[in-house]
């Protein structure tokens, strides 16, 4: 089904979005020593750029399903919705920039990605019953 063309997609748009993001860090690892972000001393940058590797990639799946609906169904608001979150979580990583901590847009990326992850699993007809049962 096209859903799933939408999740492998995602998937693979994602995962190289984060080798991408991420094999610049890991070349600062063929050194001797630990690497710390100038906004956090206490944080190794190895940690910061997998966790932000990571919240992307999940991010990129679920652009994905949205984007290819809002493409299949001619639903300008989806895509317009995905475009502005895709632009907010991507200019969280200029605050790194600026000097903050990297916690705070690893803190707002995973916050993104559970309402986006939300809205895209009630979108496709995902029912959170069972899993309030489990809890």
């Amino acid at each position: 089904s096209r859903s799933r063309y939408s999740v492998i997609a995602g998937l693979g748009y994602g995962v190289m979005s984060s080798m991408f993001m991420y094999v610049n860090v890991l070349a600062e690892a063929s050194g001797p020593g630990t690497y710390y972000t100038a906004g956090s001393p206490n944080l190794p940058i190895f940690v910061s750029g997998a966790l932000q590797a990571s919240v992307m990639t999940g991010l990129h799946v679920c652009w994905g399903l949205l984007a290819a609906e809002g493409v299949e169904k001619r639903s300008w608001p989806l895509l317009f919705f995905v475009t502005l979150t895709h632009m907010f979580v991507s200019s969280l990583t200029l605050l790194n920039e600026a000097g903050y901590s990297p916690l705070y847009p690893i803190i707002f990326s995973y916050l993104s990605l559970a309402i986006i992850g939300c809205f895209t699993f009630k979108r496709y007809r995902g029912d959170f019953r069972p899993l309030l049962k489990i809890m």
